[in-house]
Formats: structure tokens, sequence, C-alpha cells
């Protein structure tokens, strides 16, 4: 379990609510949720599609781990879902690549959500959309987007573990 930090409420209900935002295929309105908490966290100013993203290999052991981070890569799972729904072969590749990187450091689980869960079914579906490819996009089983499993605000406290799916 990756060791989570005190966070204010407001950026704890942004998470509750965010997950609830996906887990309804609500993409555009987690990223929007989270964007704002991102944000106070810590994270850049800007564009979050256009956001920093971590080098190759994701985080350094010595660098401390940042929720903003974490928010991030949810963002662009989001984010990434959102472009598999309108059919952007590259918008979902680039931002579902990108989320990867940025939760890999947070498994097995951050914040009372499953990470690892989450890591292998965006990088299975990641898989598919590539060997889809831009004309054949439209042949991703919708079905195979994943569901946050969220313990929920509650558990996302130090030594708190997913407890499956909401």
């Amino acid at each position: 379990m990756t060791a989570a930090p005190d966070l204010t409420p407001a950026a704890l209900e942004a998470l509750d609510k965010a997950v609830r935002e996906f887990n309804a295929w609500r993409f555009y309105d987690c990223h929007e949720t989270l964007e704002d908490a991102w944000r106070d966290l810590g994270g850049k100013a800007g564009n979050v599609a256009d956001g920093f993203s971590l080098p190759p290999g994701g985080v350094e052991a010595t660098d401390a781990l940042r929720p903003a981070d974490f928010y991030q890569g949810v963002i662009k799972v989001a984010a990434g879902f959102h472009h598999v729904l309108r059919d952007n072969h590259k918008g979902a590749v680039n931002l579902l690549s990108d989320a990867l990187r940025l939760l890999d450091p947070f498994r097995p689980a951050y914040l009372g959500i499953d990470v690892d869960r989450l890591h292998a079914e965006v990088r299975a579906c990641l898989k598919r959309i590539n060997a889809l490819g831009p004309a054949r996009l439209r042949e991703f089983g919708r079905g195979a987007i994943p569901r946050i499993d969220y313990a929920g605000a509650a558990a996302a406290r130090p030594g708190s573990a997913p407890r499956g799916r909401r």
C-alpha cells in the first residue's frame, strides 16, 4: 500500500465525486471535477491535457509521491476514455499512455483506489486501442472501459485499502 497523505476534505470530496462520474461514463465531468483539486494540490497551471508528464519509467525512487500526480493520472484516464468515445485514436493513446506512467508509482492502492486493477485494465484497453488503430477504433468494445474500484472518501486515509467496486 502506498502511503497516503492527509488531504483537505475538499480534495477528498472531489475524488469521491470524480469516481462516481467516471463510473457513470461522465468522463468530461470527472476531468472537470478533479482539475481544481489537482491545481490546489500543486499541479501545474494551464491545460491539464497539455500539462507535464513524468519521464519514461515514472517517478524516480528518491522522488516524493505527490497527490497532484495521482489526481492528474486519474484525470488523464478520464480524458483518454472521453477521446475513445469520440473516436479520437491519437488523443486516447496519448492520454492513456501518460496516465499509466503517472499512476504506476501509486500501485498497489492509493487514497482508497485499487490502482493495480485500474492500471491493468487501462493497459489492456490501451493495447486493444493500439491494435485497432484509428480506422477501427469504433470497434473497441465499450464494455471493456474499466470502473474505478474505490473504497470511498472515508477510506482515503493512510493505511486504508480498497474494498471493491461501488
